[in-house]
Formats: structure tokens, C-alpha cells, sequence
């Protein structure tokens, strides 16, 4: 049976990233009010709360585990689906969203960059049975050792210094992975503390854009961007990222059948609304925003990410249903004993 409060997490990391990508990713004019600006801004802030979160899923779970080869099949398969089929969609009916860059990225959508975060995800689950390895061979001293080692290293030092030494995403999900697993062992904060972490990064990073914006205008400041805490490894993101995990790892929520369902969506909602072709064609639609201030761009960026979610995850899992499924079962018949020994000589080699 799934956790359901893990699959609402899913659930609502997902609106997050649609709701950052609303930000990054819309036309928005240059030079308009402060406040209209920074209430795109604010958009964004959530996105690389929901990566964070989505990693420190998959190590919660898999840490103690094992890697499962029809597990990369699938999204393998999953992936260079939703590529092929946006391609040829648009290919017909607007072929000028579909530029030699796109195409390119499109036919070969992991090893290109189309979705950077599938290729990162991939290779963080072909190394997993090392880093599990590792953590089984830590004590708990060790592992906490290693948990603020990196802090300093992959964070700390980046959000302070603005230079990152190390600047590899993959890297940043190895640490997230083992995280999650030393957080289902260990628990970081009390739900007060979980509460206070989210709210306090939050608030800061909503604070800085204002400020740093403010500055940018009044003073020529361009050191940093108003944007600067919002990625993943910066601090103030970070703990945030930690409070939200935590509260909804910590949450005794009864399995909801909807809410698993819906969950199993989540991936497939992320390679339909960021594919390349999609989010050019997506989001100028919601550039209309802009023009009526504020609080109507929050609030169509919030009623965006909610929908994005809705109709993404009503075609992966009607996906799920009709291809994979019968897929998956098929190669399962086929390919049983040699996926079987792949992923025994993995665990052995690990």
C-alpha cells in the first residue's frame, strides 16, 4: 500500500515545478512594475522545493531497496514517448514551434538535455545500488558527518560565496538521495521545526526578490539576481525543502485512494508541460496575466500549476492504462529471467 502523505507530496512538488515554470518560462515584458515583477518572481521560488523533494522521495524509499531494471525501462520508455508524440503533434498542427534545436533534443530527449532532470534521475537510480552501499556501510556518526559535509560543501558555500565548487546537479541528487534515506532513520525536526524551516525560506527568499529588486532599480545593484536563492542547493531553499519533506514524511494520513492515483501522474505531467516544444507553445498563452497586477498573476500561476497537474496526469494515467501496462506485462513475459540476472549482477557488483 502507498503512503498516501508521500504521494501528496508528489502531488503538490509537481504544481510547484508547473508553478516555476509559469514563472521562467512566460513571456513577461521587461522594465514593468516592480510588484508585477516580483510577483512573478515569487512563482518561481517552489519549483527547486519540488526537485528537492522528489529526490529525497526516491531516497527515502530506495535507500533501503533495491534497483529494479524494469523501474528505468519504464521511464525510459515513458520518456521517449511523450518526446516522440509532442514532436509529432506539433509537427502538424504548428510546425514552426518545431525549430532544428527542438528536433535535435526531441528524438533523442535523455541523453540531450531535453529533460535535464530525467537524465539526472536516471543516472542517480544506475547508481544507487552503490549509494546504498555506502549508506549500509556508514554508521549513524558517519552518516551524519557526511549529511553536514555536504551542507557545507553543496550549499552552504555556494549561497554565501555565489561560487559553487562542485556545480554538478547529479551531485546534488547523490547527497538529496542519501538525505532522504537518513531522514527516514533519523528525523531532522519536530513538526514545529519542519514548520518553521519551510515558512522562514520561504519568507526569506520572497523577501530577497523584493529587496534585491528594489535594489536593481533604484541603485543599478546587479551583483546577484532577484532569483539568486531560489535554486535547489541554496540555502534558504534548501531548508525549506527539508520542512516541507519533513512535514508530510511525519504526517499519519490513512491511504486515500485518490490521492495514489493521482500520485502515479506526477512524472508524466513534468515530460508533457516541460517538454520544449509544449512549454513554447504553453505559456505565452498566459502572458495575459501580467497586464492586471499582482495578485492576478499569483493567483494564475497558482490556478495553472493546479490545472497543468489536472489534464497531465488524466492523459498519463489514461497512458498507463492503455500502452504501458500491456507493454510492460509483455516484456515481462519476454524478458523476465534476463531483467531478473541484470539486476542481480547490479546487487552483486554493488
Amino acid at each position: 500500500m502507498r503512503n498516501s502523505n508521500i504521494e501528496l507530496l508528489r502531488i503538490v512538488s509537481m504544481v510547484l515545478i508547473a508553478m516555476f515554470h509559469f514563472s521562467v518560462h512566460g513571456t513577461w515584458p521587461e522594465g514593468g512594475p516592480l510588484a508585477s515583477d516580483t510577483a512573478v518572481e515569487m512563482l518561481s521560488f517552489g519549483g527547486k522545493i519540488g526537485v528537492n523533494c522528489f529526490v529525497l522521495i526516491t531516497g527515502y524509499f530506495m535507500v533501503h531497496g533495491h534497483l529494479k531494471v524494469q523501474s528505468l525501462l519504464r521511464v525510459v520508455l515513458q520518456t521517449w514517448f511523450y518526446s516522440f508524440v509532442i514532436l509529432a503533434i506539433f509537427a502538424i498542427a504548428q510546425p514552426d514551434l518545431v525549430t532544428p534545436d527542438r528536433l535535435r533534443k526531441a528524438v533523442t530527449p535523455i541523453t540531450s538535455g531535453e529533460y535535464w532532470f530525467i537524465t539526472c534521475y536516471l543516472a542517480l537510480m544506475a547508481a544507487s545500488p552503490f549509494l546504498n552501499v555506502l549508506y549500509r556501510h556508514l554508521t549513524d556518526g558517519g552518516r551524519r558527518r557526511l549529511m553536514i559535509i555536504g551542507f557545507v560543501v553543496l550549499s552552504a558555500i555556494p549561497t554565501i560565496t555565489t561560487y559553487n565548487p562542485i556545480g554538478s546537479d547529479l551531485v546534488w541528487f547523490f547527497y538529496l538521495y542519501l538525505l532522504g534515506g537518513w531522514l527516514r532513520d533519523r528525523p531532522l525536526w519536530t513538526r514545529r521545526g519542519n514548520a518553521s524551516a519551510l515558512a522562514g525560506g520561504v519568507l526569506f527568499v520572497w523577501a530577497s526578490m523584493a529587496a534585491i529588486g528594489w535594489a536593481q532599480r533604484a541603485f543599478g545593484f546587479d551583483y546577484v539576481l532577484p532569483d539568486y536563492f531560489i535554486w535547489q542547493y541554496m540555502v534558504p531553499t534548501f531548508a525549506a525543502s527539508l520542512g516541507l519533506f519533513g512535514l508530510f514524511a511525519e504526517w499519519k494520513m490513512p491511504p486515500i485512494r485518490w490521492v495514489n492515483t493521482a500520485a502515479k501522474g506526477a512524472l508524466g505531467v513534468y515530460l508533457i508541460h516541460d517538454n520544449p516544444i509544449m512549454r513554447a507553445w504553453l505559456w505565452p498563452h498566459l502572458a495575459w496575466a501580467y497586464a492586471l497586477g499582482p495578485a492576478a498573476i499569483l493567483a494564475v500561476g497558482v490556478l495553472s500549476g493546479v490545472a497543468v497537474y489536472a489534464v497531465g496526469a488524466a492523459i498519463d494515467l489514461a497512458r498507463i492504462r492503455l500502452l504501458e501496462r500491456p507493454v510492460m506485462e509483455r516484456i515481462s513475459e519476454k524478458l523476465a529471467q534476463p531483467l531478473e540476472k541484470i539486476s542481480r549482477r547490479i546487487e552483486e557488483v554493488a
